[in-house]
């Protein structure tokens, strides 16, 4: 029983290696398993094989599910290039060997899930097997490709803070007056008679106001010595020497009672 072995590399991923040994009469979807189960993983959406040339550059693309391409190729009929709609092989009717045409056959296996990785297969061994070991499966494996960090979940019945809704300033409208209703203060007629009493009037009014005007008496002080004087009565320049030393008193409520007279407003006088 022959049996495939193909060495797996990563583009994106420098380090990483996975050699698969797979059997000819096996299919891509056995070898698309296998890969996602060694190289772990997970939520595929789609993914292709691509027979290449010895340079990687792609030809037959094997596909996951069933799609439709639109190609462009040279009709000899037409004698023009025309655009035509293909559907393409899927891995679980491809066989393995009816696509490996080189004893180093290269290919190209493309996931897009989660994560996008792009793979480089190549047949490196073709070789008769003695046992009867379950195929396909990986016999070596080197490093691991990166995964993306989970996103924690949504808690559940979480309260919501309400939302605070700020009411705006109603401004009422004052309603303008019509224009028709405006229009009736241009019949009134000024009078002027009764216009020369009203400035009679204003003009006695004012000959009163300057008649009757209040006249406030400011009394000088008489005598040279009226000058000081205090707001409890008057005391001699003796007094306030003494004053000045609060300390030469003995009895402190008699000096309190002496100047209670301080402790009135200015305003007062």
């Amino acid at each position: 029983m022959l049996i495939y072995r193909f060495r797996i590399t990563c583009e994106e991923h420098d380090g990483f290696l996975r050699e698969i040994e797979i059997q000819p009469n096996q299919t891509f979807l056995d070898f698309h398993h296998i890969l996602m189960e060694s190289a772990e993983l997970l939520h595929c959406e789609r993914s292709s094989f691509f027979m290449t040339d010895r340079k990687y550059k792609k030809d037959k693309e094997i596909t996951l599910k069933s799609e439709k391409r639109q190609i462009r190729k040279y009709d000899d009929d037409l004698d023009r290039v025309v655009t035509d709609f293909v559907t393409l092989p899927l891995m679980k009717a491809a066989k393995l060997k009816n696509y490996i045409e080189d004893p180093h056959q290269k290919m190209i296996y493309e996931f897009i899930g989660r994560d996008h990785f792009s793979f480089h297969i190549e047949l490196f061994k073709i070789f008769q097997s003695d046992g009867i070991p379950s195929y396909p499966r990986c016999i070596k494996r080197i490093a691991e490709l990166p995964k993306k960090t989970e996103q924690p979940a949504a808690v559940l019945n979480a309260p919501v803070a309400p939302k605070v809704i700020i009411p705006k300033m109603v401004v009422p409208k004052v309603p303008l007056p019509k224009i028709e209703e405006l229009a009736k203060f241009d019949d009134i007629v000024e009078d002027e008679h009764e216009l020369a009493e009203i400035e009679t009037e204003l003009e006695g009014f004012s000959e009163v106001t300057e008649e009757e005007e209040p006249a406030f008496d400011m009394h000088e002080p008489h005598g040279e010595g009226n000058d000081d004087y205090t707001y409890g009565g008057h005391h001699d320049a003796d007094e306030e020497d003494k004053l000045e030393h609060i300390e030469d008193y003995e009895d402190i409520e008699s000096l309190d009672k002496r100047l209670s007279g301080y402790d009135q407003d200015t305003d007062d006088y």
